[in-house]
């Protein structure tokens, strides 16, 4: 999560970088438009040192821009657990696309998160086994049926040969005996003093499984907050990033048209100027309302359990 949120920062200084070398590109067209204006006798020197003073900032705020992408890196780097002197490749974030799933709604997002937050799960299965203590304590009170069963079974054999014979019979008289036996029980058990030691059991486990109720609706109260703020960032992020790049385009179109009217001598330097410096801080917005709406996905994919699985 620490790392998301670095390389999210990261990418956003990397942005301004890319934001201010453009305003410095669009202060530098301004300033050639004065130029050529004063050249051909229809602007002024103040015009001219006005373009100028609008260039000279534009390149303070890339110096600014570069120094804070620095910074983020050293971040970026320290979130990961690794020297700040290594130099790694960092993949472009570009404009990508925040999943629909952000959208859905409140109530669906917070009973699939606290299906699998690993937190509501642990406290869950606490309780279960609490549960099946008391389960197991009252179970002692109950009257148990028992079922014994033996068998037996002995075979006997005599030969006797010193009879006479008799008729036809020979002398000798073969006697063989079986015997089979089987014994089945039936009983009921039922306690009757223990001394209160059953009973103290029971109690203990139906204390215990109280607390691991409470602490199971704790963890699921707090589970809950944590998801509907995290959402609730989520859309307003969204909300402000459709407005920032509305802004950004508006401002572009302002820009352009304060540029065009400037050189054709209906306008003037200081529509230019101000225009081009709103452009840079429509396109700074833009560029940050992205990174807090990635920030605040990530922090509702932590809330929601379902951090570094990919994405529907």
């Amino acid at each position: 999560y620490r790392v998301a949120l670095a390389y999210y920062t990261h990418m956003a200084t990397q942005a301004r970088v890319a934001t201010t070398e453009k305003s410095l590109r669009d202060a530098k067209t301004v300033q050639e438009a004065a130029q050529a204006r004063y050249d051909h006798g229809v602007g002024t020197i103040v015009e001219v040192a006005q373009a100028r003073q609008g260039s000279a900032q534009e390149e303070l705020a890339e110096v600014q821009a570069r120094g804070q992408a620095q910074d983020s890196y050293v971040a970026l780097l320290a979130a990961m657990g690794i020297s700040p002197l290594t130099q790694i490749k960092l993949a472009d974030l570009g404009q990508r696309r925040l999943s629909g799933a952000l959208m859905d709604p409140i109530e669906q997002v917070v009973s699939q998160a606290l299906a699998r937050r690993p937190d509501v799960l642990s406290a869950y299965a606490v309780h279960e086994a609490s549960l099946a203590r008391l389960r197991a304590a009252q179970a002692e009170f109950m009257p148990k049926v028992f079922v014994s069963a033996t068998g037996s079974y002995t075979s006997n054999t005599l030969d006797v040969s010193t009879l006479p014979g008799l008729g036809q019979l020979p002398p000798t008289l073969n006697v063989t005996g079986t015997h089979f036996g089987a014994t089945v029980l039936l009983g009921v058990t039922v306690p009757i003093y223990d001394g209160g030691l059953r009973r103290a059991l029971e109690g203990q486990a139906r204390a215990d499984a109280a607390k691991t109720d409470a602490r199971l609706e704790q963890i699921r109260d707090e589970a809950t907050r944590e998801i509907v703020a995290a959402a609730n960032r989520v859309h307003t992020s969204l909300s402000a990033l459709d407005a920032a790049d509305a802004l950004a385009s508006a401002a572009q179109i302002t820009f352009d048209a304060a540029l065009n009217a400037y050189r054709n001598g209906v306008g003037s330097i200081t529509d230019a100027t101000r225009a081009e410096t709103g452009l840079l801080e429509a396109q700074n917005a833009s560029t940050d309302a992205y990174t807090v709406a990635l920030s605040s996905a990530a922090t509702l994919a932590l809330a929601a359990g379902t951090l570094g699985t990919a994405p529907e």
